[in-house]
């Protein structure tokens, strides 16, 4: 997460989607970035409607029962992943890997649940005839896990544990196909990158308005830098033989052009796409089948 003062004497807390404010009274809520004054206040009175109703997310089974996808969780090491897969059979394994959700509620306040309310990535996997399976993060998705503390979703999202256990967990998904297809949106997308430089069976890695760069992401917005976390932009690149392609929503002000084509620079084979009158989340599904299909085509 990191923080950014307002213009009306508040600070947001920002995460994957949403940026909350603290108010005078200590409340949060969760008004829309480039908003100010009285439409400020609106949203922010909306919001914390919304809040008192309370924001717990399902459940796995409830995901599984919603998208019809088979709920289990998987251990890494050294944390239990969430794992959302559907039934389809196929020589290549479609990885769809989360953004990074609600890590803190206020400036003072980590999220007890960083997972975010809406899951982007399983909505996109849902759209995907291949055989695919959605890999939660560590502490995500509320499994109890005694391995867990709000270091994994805040400082260390990114760290060498976290792409530890993620990549145990892709050791037992992979089982019965030849390769994997890492596909990660904005923080998802950092670590599918992370990921890909560990493992050999990796064919392509697909990022969404990945976060590649985690230094320049944080100056940009005046963040606190991810110190407990590893940094793509700091990493070899990856080999010639894995295939790449970052979309970027034309409209995102979060990752910005500059900031991926800066971090992809070194990456010798790494194709970027910037995507017409899209923004870091907004309206991705319906481009999906069409990159689906170029997918299939490789």
């Amino acid at each position: 997460v990191g923080y950014l003062k307002t213009g009306v004497g508040g600070w947001f807390a920002c995460g994957e989607h949403e940026c909350h404010m603290l108010t005078a009274a200590g409340h949060s809520g969760c008004p829309e970035r480039n908003q100010s004054g009285r439409g400020q206040r609106s949203v922010l009175a909306l919001a914390l409607a919304v809040l008192i109703a309370g924001c717990a997310g399902q459940g796995g089974a409830g995901f599984a029962r919603q998208y019809q996808l088979q709920a289990s969780v998987t251990r890494g090491d050294p944390f239990l992943h969430q794992v959302l897969a559907n039934t389809a059979q196929g020589e290549l394994l479609h990885v769809y890997i989360e953004g990074d959700g609600r890590p803190w509620l206020t400036p003072e306040r980590i999220a007890r649940d960083p997972t975010p309310e809406r899951l982007l990535m399983l909505e996109l996997m849902s759209l995907d005839r291949a055989p695919s399976a959605y890999l939660g993060r560590p502490c995500y998705f509320n499994l109890e896990d005694p391995a867990c503390s709000p270091r994994w979703w805040t400082d260390g999202r990114y760290s060498s544990e976290v792409v530890q256990s993620m990549d145990r967990a892709l050791d037992q998904l992979v089982q019965g196909h030849d390769g994997l297809v890492l596909i990660g949106h904005s923080g998802g997308g950092t670590l599918a990158m992370l990921l890909a430089a560990r493992r050999e069976d990796v064919r392509t890695v697909v990022t969404l308005a990945a976060n590649l760069d985690t230094r320049a992401w944080a100056e940009q917005h005046d963040y606190t830098p991810l110190y407990g976390s590893l940094d793509p932009a700091s990493e070899p690149p990856l080999g010639q033989g894995i295939e790449q392609l970052h979309l970027i929503g034309e409209l995102d002000t979060v990752i910005t052009l500059a900031m991926l084509t800066s971090a992809l620079s070194e990456q010798a084979d790494a194709q970027i796409r910037v995507l017409p009158e899209v923004d870091h989340t907004c309206c991705w599904p319906g481009l999906w089948p069409d990159i689906l299909a170029e997918l299939s085509e490789r």
